[in-house]
């Protein structure tokens, strides 16, 4: 940065763009010209920076010719605040205090500037006090107007970041659909069961008057309750018929790898309690732990109920599907052995909601 007169103003130039500086209008003729003589021109090629931010701030300076931007780091990248033409002024922050720049700021295109220290300044309101209260009402102004660009700066990034998250969490949750799409198509037996369960899960949660807060990580262990069953081979999952002990004991498996893989991936946590505990029985007959009455996650336990319901109201290779009202009896049946009375209570309450789910599921 040169410190040199700029042969394209004359003294009458840099005169007249002082005026254009409210709290310099007032000023005789004479105390311009002092002030315009006091201190020499700097001169900037165009982009080169005046001065950057957390430098030090002592000095305003007057735009004489050419053009200033204003720039500050928001989030990892540069922000224009502000752009500064002839006859305006920057770096009003020094008026106050020399604490170090906010922001940094560089020439759009070669420009001239008068720089006053601050000290200065405050020497020229001592002398002229009449400028006083037009300073401060200017330098308000520019508080103001900045203060302004900044919010609007950050509500527009906040409106994109929001943007970006809806369409990160539209994304995840066609993931999370395709995931358990494939897992039921590779379990033939058992297609639209996850969908299926998802809904059901989710109404007998609401008939138990659980918080709405908690129906995310119940919609992902529903959604997400089978993972496991990527680690069983075809020849058991695929079986047509039933299953030796053997091969029961490698699909009883599938919670705990379930659970192991639902817990590298941090929103997917909160599904971990339906994945690992979705065969457990209230009377501690489940697996794979033997939990009994409510050391089974409330999660669990109304999953369980949902997912016995579609079980037995879906074909399988080995047996026709029961009716709706004989699967109704037989989780009534179930109270207190597999299933969790108070769920059950709830299940009678949802009932005709989760029939209205199964017509709409095999109507499609």
């Amino acid at each position: 940065m040169s410190r040199i007169s700029n042969p394209r103003l004359s003294e009458t130039d840099i005169l007249a763009r002082l005026r254009r500086i409210p709290f310099f209008a007032s000023l005789s003729e004479s105390a311009l010209t002092e002030l315009a003589a006091q201190y020499p021109l700097r001169a900037l090629d165009a982009a080169e920076i005046l001065f950057r931010e957390g430098d030090s701030g002592a000095s305003l300076f007057i735009v004489l010719d050419g053009e200033i931007q204003i720039t500050r780091q928001l989030n990892g990248a540069p922000i224009l605040l502000s752009a500064i033409a002839a006859g305006d002024f920057l770096g009003e922050m020094a008026l106050f205090d020399d604490a170090p720049r906010s922001a940094t700021a560089h020439a759009v295109r070669p420009a001239s500037l008068l720089e006053i220290p601050n000290h200065a300044f405050h020497q020229l309101l001592h002398s002229n006090p009449q400028i006083a209260d037009d300073t401060l009402r200017l330098l308000s102004r520019r508080l103001r107007a900045s203060n302004t660009r900044h919010l609007d700066e950050l509500m527009r990034q906040n409106r994109a970041l929001e943007e970006a998250n809806r369409v990160l969490q539209e994304n995840y949750a066609a993931t999370l659909e395709a995931l358990s799409a494939a897992l039921d198509l590779r379990d033939r037996a058992t297609q639209g069961h996850s969908q299926r369960v998802t809904a059901y899960t989710l109404l007998l949660a609401r008939a138990l008057d659980v918080p709405e807060s908690e129906h995310e990580a119940l919609r992902l262990g529903a959604l997400l309750h089978d993972i496991g069953k990527i680690g069983v081979t075809d020849a058991i999952l695929r079986k047509p018929t039933m299953l030796t002990p053997d091969e029961w004991s490698e699909m009883r498996k599938h919670p705990e790898w379930g659970a192991a893989l639902v817990d590298k991936i941090d929103f997917l946590r909160g599904a971990r309690a339906i994945v690992l505990a979705h065969h457990e029985h209230f009377d501690g007959s489940g697996y794979p732990n033997g939990l009994r009455g409510e050391d089974i996650p409330l999660g669990a336990r109304i999953f369980t109920v949902a997912d016995v319901f579609d079980a037995v109201t879906t074909f399988r290779p080995y047996r026709e599907p029961m009716t709706p009202q004989a699967a109704a009896a037989l989780i009534r049946a179930h109270s207190g052995t597999k299933f969790d009375p108070r769920v059950v209570a709830a299940f009678e309450r949802a009932l005709p909601d989760m029939l209205g789910v199964m017509r709409a599921s095999f109507e499609d």
